[in-house]
């Protein structure tokens, strides 16, 4: 009976802190635009606590801690904060205004407290929270378990319109306009200003819905409007600033007449600074109010499921990426509507957006996703239908520094590309969109898909193997006594890295034909079976070109297409990037332990300060970005970077470099 309730009692507890935990993600309002989420169990597990303990009293902020008044004992979990639970970040976008909160959960209030001493004496507010208001725009509020942190910013554009700016007692000037026009009777008085800006407040307090028996939260403290004194006081403005009218041009230059329109032009400013800075902390009491009594509604179940499924250390997710898209576009300025391009029809066909930071033992991940519509998922995946040649696999080898790889369906790219553009892109396109649409489907019925693939499938390799000295031409000059100059030709050796590009195509015709034309015109000559192209021919460099087992190959180097003409080995293979390059559509890669060794022949000198980061390099494995192309509905992409081993992981090696660089 006593295992029974002890099973029971360690159910409840579990069930309990998964619930605390997923109450904070209820906090996030639905029309969050990004969200970010931080695991901070597992950023400090694979951190290490006594790694960030130390790198933070390294950095100072346990010793600025004391100084207030708070002893946290130069440890992170002495300040209060809940190192267990995942934190939240995210941002809400109005037409007037954007809101930024930070969420983090806390274990022991009054440790917390003790760390704001120093911001000022905490206020309590309604529903068990307290608040301090820290800098101009923001709020800490906090209770319990939970702290926020609230912050403001007034739109840049919101009050550009004339009729928006009048409502608002905002007055428009300009420095050089007469007098008359920049000074504001209607806001005369500092007594007129604040009257104007708290009809605004009220009006906006009004916006504020409160639901039947639910607690109206009290504002921290009214705002205030603060009217600045200008630099140059004038008796008597009328008389030291006449009427545009009644000035005569000799008067028009003089200085003192623009210093009084200077003046009242930096009175005006001063005064619709005042207002807005009122109504944004108005506003940001508003918003702290709505969110305290949480009169709206929180993050949809599914959005909550995405942002916490699988987490690793890090997550930003965007639940609709058109509509922050559509957002960052200033569609609503004068030459977009003058050219009658409608960006509200505009579409791209992603939904939700997705980027993780993971550490996978000494291997750190930057992985990111974007969500399809039906139909821009199942056209995706036939433009990336395409494998890649498995030809490609014997040019890498162990002297590969690195590569490139993508493949497309060039066929389905030419059928599809045209209908795309007409469906997604057709709110671009203005008055002009019949036109442009009937041109796309000119080009779909003129474009011979088929044909074009067997000259271009779409499968593409870039390959750099080593380095290789290069004799080039350059022009000198040499002056005599008098100066006078004369051109003289010179070499000089460079080492330079040695590439291939190849890609396949079954008819070679189109290329063979173009090549024979250009040796036949003297651009370039044939040298066993390899067109060769000098740099003297406005080339820094000799260009070699091959066509073998249906590929097309490109380099710079003739010796190493020599090899490939005459079947010989250029080393042996390259494992991990063969692997890379076999199980994405899209792949490229560059093996850092070979960098420091290739720019030290090359003659490139990284810097005093860079030479010990370059040294540890040979420690270090492959960078890499690679695409899966489509997973379900899900354009998948990743870099990755193999840092060297550590006992911690890859966060923790990257504190220990910090922890030595601060130590320097």
């Amino acid at each position: 009976m006593k295992s029974k309730i002890l099973l029971t009692g360690l159910a409840c507890l579990s069930l309990m802190v998964t619930v605390k935990s997923q109450d904070l993600v209820k906090l996030i309002p639905e029309d969050a635009e990004v969200i970010a989420a931080f695991n901070v169990k597992d950023i400090v597990q694979k951190a290490n606590a006594n790694k960030l303990n130390e790198l933070l009293q390294k950095a100072g902020l346990f010793k600025q801690l004391e100084k207030s008044g708070a002893s946290v004992g130069n440890d992170i979990k002495n300040l209060g904060i809940d190192l267990s639970q995942t934190a939240y970040f995210y941002n809400r976008k109005t037409d007037s205004v954007s809101f930024l909160e930070f969420i983090f959960p806390l274990s022991n209030k009054v440790q917390f407290e003790k760390l704001l001493h120093d911001v000022g004496e905490p206020k309590p507010i309604a529903n068990g929270y307290s608040s301090i208001g820290t800098k101009a725009g923001s709020v800490l509020v906090y209770n319990d378990r939970v702290a926020r942190f609230i912050s403001s910013t007034m739109s840049t554009t919101f009050f550009e319109n004339d009729s928006v700016a009048n409502r608002y007692g905002i007055k428009k000037v300009a420095y050089m306009a007469p007098a008359a026009d920049a000074y504001s009777p209607e806001l005369d008085s500092p007594t007129e200003v604040a009257d104007s800006a708290a009809a605004v407040l009220d009006s906006a307090a009004v916006a504020i819905g409160w639901e039947e028996g639910e607690k109206e939260i009290e504002p921290l403290s009214p705002p205030i409007i603060v009217e600045s004194t200008p630099d140059t006081v004038l008796a008597n403005v009328e008389a030291a600033v006449p009427m545009t009218v009644d000035v005569a041009p000799e008067e028009m230059h003089d200085p003192s007449y623009y210093d009084s329109l200077y003046t009242e032009y930096e009175n005006q400013n001063r005064k619709n600074d005042s207002i807005r800075n009122a109504l944004r902390d108005q506003w940001l009491m508003g918003e702290a109010t709505r969110l305290l009594s949480a009169s709206y509604k929180p993050l949809s179940v599914s959005d909550q499921e995405k942002v916490l499924k699988n987490l690793g250390l890090i997550r930003l997710y965007v639940p609709h990426v058109e509509e922050l898209y559509r957002g960052l576009m200033p569609y609503k300025t004068i030459p977009y509507l003058y050219m009658g391009i409608n960006m509200d029809k505009f579409k791209t066909g992603y939904q939700d957006g997705m980027l993780d930071l993971l550490q996978d033992g000494n291997v750190l991940r930057l992985r990111g996703s974007v969500g399809l519509d039906r139909d821009l998922a199942e056209m995706s995946k036939r433009l990336y239908a395409r494998k890649p040649n498995g030809k490609f696999n014997k040019y890498l080898t162990d002297k590969t520094l690195g590569f490139f790889n993508v493949n497309i369906n060039s066929e389905a790219y030419l059928r599809d590309i045209p209908s795309y553009t007409a469906k997604y892109y057709s709110g671009l396109l203005g008055p002009q969109q019949d036109l442009v649409e009937w041109g796309l489907m000119a080009l779909e019925i003129a474009l011979d898909e088929k044909a074009i693939a067997q000259v271009m499938p779409g499968d593409h390799l870039f390959v750099v193997n080593g380095l290789r000295k290069f004799r080039k031409e350059y022009i000198d000059y040499s002056y005599d006594d008098d100066y006078n100059a004369t051109e003289v030709k010179k070499t000089k050796d460079e080492t330079l890295p040695v590439f291939i590009w190849m890609f396949t195509s079954k008819d070679q015709r189109l290329f063979r034909k173009g090549l024979d034309l250009a040796v036949a015109k003297t651009f370039g000559k044939i040298q066993d079976g390899i067109y060769a192209f000098s740099s003297k021919k406005r080339l820094d460099f000799p260009m070699y070109v091959l066509l073998k087992d249906d590929l097309v190959m490109v380099s710079n180097d003739s010796l190493s297409l020599h090899d490939i003409r005459q079947n010989k080995t250029a080393g042996s293979a390259n494992k991990d990037f063969i692997k890379l390059m076999k199980q994405n559509k899209m792949s490229a890669a560059i093996d850092l332990q070979k960098l420091p060794a290739m720019l030290k022949e090359m003659g490139v000198s990284p810097g005093k300060q860079w030479e010990q980061t370059m040294a540890q390099l040979n420690q270090y494995g492959s960078t890499a970005i690679t695409s899966k192309g489509i997973v379900g509905n899900r354009m998948e992409a990743e870099i990755s970077t193999k840092l060297p081993e550590t006992k911690e992981g890859a966060i923790g090696y990257m504190i220990d470099q910090i922890l030595r660089e601060i130590g320097k």
